[in-house]
């Protein structure tokens, strides 16, 4: 990436932070322009990059084609961080949800032993007061 797209990018960047739209910026009136301007601002907001990846097709030699990569090439890698610590994030609660099952696993397991020596000594009574009572 060239000096001037990675300042473009920072640039439009610091609009997006902003909230600023390019449409603010003045830019010269080539169909091109428009077409990354409009591509900008419906990016901004509503996430939609769809003109944006128009721009290199509809203009392979134009000015505002590294630009528009670059942005349509950091909003995809955007996407696949947040998709990957989406994942990792459900990773994690699955691992919880698994370790909170094991751990009531061993709980349910000492619940029934117990259960099962009371069960026991139950019986013993029982036989000993019908044993006492004959």
């Amino acid at each position: 990436m060239t000096i001037l797209s990675r300042w473009s990018v920072l640039l439009l960047a610091g609009l997006m932070l902003t909230g600023c739209s390019l449409s603010l910026l003045k830019l010269p009136a080539s169909p091109e322009a428009n077409l990354f301007t409009q591509g900008l601002d419906n990016y901004l907001a509503s996430g939609d990059l769809t003109t944006l990846q128009q721009l290199p097709r509809q203009y392979p030699q134009g000015v505002w084609r590294t630009q528009a990569e670059g942005i349509v090439e950091m909003a995809n890698r955007h996407q696949a961080i947040l998709k990957e610590q989406d994942q990792r994030l459900l990773n994690l609660q699955k691992n919880d949800e698994l370790t909170r099952c094991r751990q009531e696993k061993i709980d349910l397991a000492q619940d029934n032993l117990l259960l099962e020596k009371t069960l026991k000594r139950l019986k013993d009574v029982l036989i000993d007061t019908e044993l006492q009572a004959k």
